[in-house]
């Protein structure tokens, strides 16, 4: 019996042991929160580029040298003066502060080139090469407006920098240092500076600035204010350019507010007196707007560029010095009902109109002058006569490239532009050099600040906004002698058919209104024939943004300000509408494995229609895409990819595993403002159109890291424990691997999911400090990697074997001992 009692005790001891154990382990996990750890990484860039013309409004001439000088897309080019088909384009690899040039400005005696952009100034000795630039002037704020706020002082070499936020800076290039401008008095660093001219030979500089012009007499160290109290008609001075042997001070002043320009404006400094020439008919339009200004004295002539405007009269104008008449001006920018002088078109290259700079050459007497996309020279003799020259267009022809087709016959990229299209090969070594641009219709484009094109693969035709391109035979024909395209303003989109016999074009807005005229244009190019749909009586309050047709019936969608609507192309009558009562602004359509995704405004600006049950059902992750203008969408099936171009970037879904990743301006893109884009299956890049040129994106560049979504329990662990880690990444994840280790062991747990569960009982492992290191690898074998750092401890169990020891071994030594002297006593 007392054997049967003592087996019984021991049992009930340790049961006991392990059960308070339990409780003990239980009671202290359960009083421990979780705690999760997420990380990600930002990837470098993902871009190239190739740009347009930045619009040449930096220009320098050196004669000697048979060098001209000017801005380029990201960078400087250099020209040859007798030669204009001869340029080169320098980057980043000479040196350059920044590539976006503002100013140029030449010391013709010294050789050296004075390089200004928005944040400082570089100089450049163009006799030496290779051609390096070395900066004079860094994070200062120089000029945000174009003007010329770098001069050279012809007699002491001094170059005058007026800024934004440092106002005058005085740099001696002999000696490589700063000059003390105290005694010139100059105004306060607070004045808006923007413009300077300088000759100490005269001993005058003229500081245009946003409060007037500033006179500074460097010889009498005085100075002298003139303003609207003196006679311009703004202060807001832009431009100022001193002609000593002329006896005068030419000025354009322009509204604050309004950035409309006065005319040009002299000043006399012989009586100080102030008259202003507006160089217009006052009615309908403003007056001229003037970005540079240069004179031949000899010949008594100043020469006037000036910028695009709807407004007013642009291109170029031709004064006569002495008298203040107006000569002649360019054909290109005169306007009907415009000022009533003889105009000048240029042979055999017009005159372009949409001017930005201009110098004389000194031994020729020809003006050097910067257009929108190129640099012409032209020999003008009065009245009516210029024989021109001009460069090839650097880059596309405009910045502004707004739809991309691809071509898979010739393997090209076209490139329609607001000047014009252009064709690319994609495949080339030499694409992004701005040279390599071929340049198929120049000067056509598309008003509204955008402008659309359909290539037609199997026709080989190219549907260029207002303009037919046929490949095989490179010729160029004027669509808006067919279709009624001459009424409305602005070509929003242009698609085609599946079997490429009809064109849709999307008109957006109209002539001589505000808003849409709700126009679509079906346009069968192999009959000749078309029919105008304007849906509405009201023909002002709807726009048609995008054309898409059914690939399964004839039907199509039609994206508009008002809705989506269901056209029948066989009756050419409207089915129904969606999203009138609901103020649906449609903006693009894409067809995606038997169902339409529009993207629209308002949230959740992505939608996806079955077409069969005639169903809307929302993209799930709409709400991850900020700002969100849909300007298109599209479908990479070969990559199960969709692409959406919104006011906020790029955003790539992958369909297969459902993450959505996002590209912008600290990836490469050159701006948000993206707007088409085709896939280039030769090298596997989209193309993406914007309103800053191409951006060529390696849908396979990765460098962002896979993100580990970990939990854990508290710390310290205890008792039986999960723990669960999550790996996410755009192109899959390949494994994921968790090691536990500390000073003198280690063991790992691997999956090749994006999914590991590890259960772990803590009495299985001593009590100590641990490492848990997680590596998470995608499928381009980019790994993210972390450790968090545990304590293991059992408290009850760690001690209570011991304790059990010491009790129970003197126990059962005595009972063995009891039952032994019992059985040698039997």
């Amino acid at each position: 019996m007392k054997r049967k009692l003592t087996i019984i005790f021991l049992t009930v001891l340790f049961i006991s042991t392990s059960f308070i154990s339990g409780v003990s382990v239980s009671s202290l996990q359960n009083n421990f929160d979780e705690n999760r750890d997420l990380l990600n990484a930002n990837g470098d860039t993902a871009f190239e580029h190739i740009f347009g013309p930045p619009g040449h409004i930096a220009l320098a001439v050196s004669e000697e040298d048979n060098l001209i000088f000017t801005n380029a897309p990201e960078g400087l080019a250099l020209i040859q003066r007798d030669d204009l088909s001869n340029q080169t384009v320098y980057k980043d690899e000479i040196g350059l502060t920044d590539v976006q040039i503002m100013n140029l400005e030449i010391d013709k005696d010294l050789k050296l080139l004075y390089i200004g952009s928005i944040q400082g100034v570089d100089v450049l000795n163009y006799s030496h090469t290779p051609l390096s630039a070395t900066p004079i002037l860094t994070g200062v704020a120089t000029n945000f407006e174009l003007g010329d706020f770098i001069d050279v002082d012809p007699v002491t070499h001094y170059v005058w920098i007026v800024t934004q936020s440092h106002g005058l800076i005085v740099y001696d290039p002999i000696n490589n240092k700063t000059v003390d401008i105290s005694g010139y008095n100059p105004p306060a660093a607070t004045v808006k500076m923007l413009t300077v001219d300088v000759n100490s030979s005269e001993s005058f500089a003229y500081i245009g600035t946003s409060v007037g012009v500033y006179k500074i007499d460097t010889s009498e160290n005085t100075t002298r204010w003139y303003t609207t109290s003196d006679g311009l008609p703004n202060d807001y001075t832009r431009l100022v350019k001193y002609y000593p042997s002329l006896g005068k001070i030419f000025v354009a002043t322009f509204d604050a507010d309004t950035q409309i320009c006065d005319g040009l404006s002299v000043i006399f400094p012989d009586n100080d007196t102030v008259k202003t020439y507006p160089y217009t008919q006052t009615t309908p339009y403003y007056s001229r707007s003037i970005l540079d200004l240069v004179c031949d004295t000899e010949e008594e002539l100043g020469f006037i560029v000036s910028p695009y405007a709807t407004d007013a009269e642009y291109g170029l104008l031709v004064f006569n010095t002495t008298s203040m008449d107006a000569v002649a001006k360019s054909l290109g920018g005169s306007l009907p009902g415009g000022y009533p002088i003889t105009t000048v078109t240029g042979a055999p290259y017009p005159i372009e109109g949409m001017l930005a700079s201009i110098r004389l050459d000194s031994i020729t007497s020809e003006l050097i002058i910067g257009t929108i996309q190129r640099i012409q020279k032209v020999d003008y003799a009065q009245p009516s006569t210029a024989i021109t020259e001009q460069t090839d267009i650097l880059g596309i022809a405009h910045n502004m490239a707004t739809d991309i087709n691809y071509d898979p016959v010739d393997g090209y990229a076209y490139i329609s532009t607001l000047l014009g299209l252009d064709r690319i090969d994609p495949t080339s070594p030499t694409r992004l050099n701005p040279t390599s641009v071929e340049h198929l219709i120049t000067g056509i484009g598309g008003a509204g600040g955008d402008t659309a094109g359909e290539l037609l693969v199997g026709a080989r035709l190219m549907f260029h906004h207002r303009y037919l391109y046929d490949i095989d035979t490179s010729t160029v024909s004027n669509i808006e002698l067919i279709l009624p395209l001459s009424e409305y303003r602005y070509v929003a989109d242009i698609s085609s058919s599946y079997n490429e016999s009809l064109v849709y074009y999307s008109i957006a807005a109209q002539n001589a209104g505000v808003g849409g005229n709700g126009s679509m244009i079906i346009y069968n190019w192999e009959l000749g024939t078309y029919h105008v749909e304007n849906f509405t009586e009201e023909i002002t309050q709807l726009e048609v943004n995008s054309i898409l047709q059914d690939p399964d019936r004839d039907v199509l969608y039609v994206a508009t300000n008002v809705g989506l609507i269901l056209y029948n192309l066989t009756t050419l009558s409207e089915i129904k509408r969606f999203g009138d009562a609901e103020s649906w602004e449609v903006q693009s359509l894409e067809w995606v494995e038997g169902k339409l995704w529009i993207g629209l405004e308002p949230y959740p600006n992505i939608r996806i229609f079955d077409p069969m049950t005639e169903t809307f059902e929302d993209f799930a992750l709409a709400h991850l895409i900020q700002y969100p203008s849909i300007n298109e969408i599209q479908y990479v099936s070969t990559n199960q990819e969709i692409y959406i171009l919104a006011n906020s970037g790029v955003y790539a879904y992958n369909i297969t595993n459902g993450e959505l990743k996002r590209e912008d301006e600290s990836d490469g893109l050159s701006t948000l403002f993206v707007r088409r884009m085709d896939y280039i299956p030769d090298t596997h890049e989209v193309w993406i159109g914007s309103f800053q040129g191409i951006n060529i994106y390696d849908m396979y560049f990765d460098n962002r890291l896979p993100t580990i979504d970990a939990v854990f329990p508290g710390d310290p662990f205890s008792g039986l424990i999960n723990i669960e880690i999550n790996g996410y990444d755009y192109t899959g994840i390949k494994e994921i691997k968790l090691t536990m280790k500390n000073s003198s062991w280690s063991t790992s747990w691997i999956v090749s999911n994006d999914y590991l569960q590890v259960p772990l009982n803590t009495l299985s492992y001593e009590n100590g400090n641990y490492d848990f290191e997680i590596n998470i690898t995608d499928w381009n074998n980019l790994i993210a990697s972390t450790t968090e750092n545990f304590d293991i401890f059992n408290p009850i169990v760690s001690e209570f074997p011991s304790i059990l020891a010491l009790i129970s071994i003197p126990f059962l030594t005595g009972t063995i001992v009891i039952i032994l002297r019992k059985k040698i006593m039997r």
